[in-house]
């Protein structure tokens, strides 16, 4: 699993496989990451930092 904190504070943890999306939000190196079930998470990562992230070639 993957542990991340999204913009509001909450706690995510996240198995790689379950993002089947990230797409880079307008502003400064901030992601929307996309769950099952449709839900959003944004974090305050560019799109690179989490893809690697989800990888596990970033940690």
């Amino acid at each position: 699993y993957l542990l991340l904190s999204d913009v509001n504070g909450q706690r995510h943890a996240l198995a790689p496989g379950a993002v089947p999306a990230i797409c880079e939000v307008p502003g400064e190196g901030t992601s929307a990451l996309l769950l099952p079930g449709g839900r959003l998470v944004v974090v305050e990562a560019d799109v690179e930092t989490v893809a690697l992230a989800l990888s596990g070639e970033g940690r």
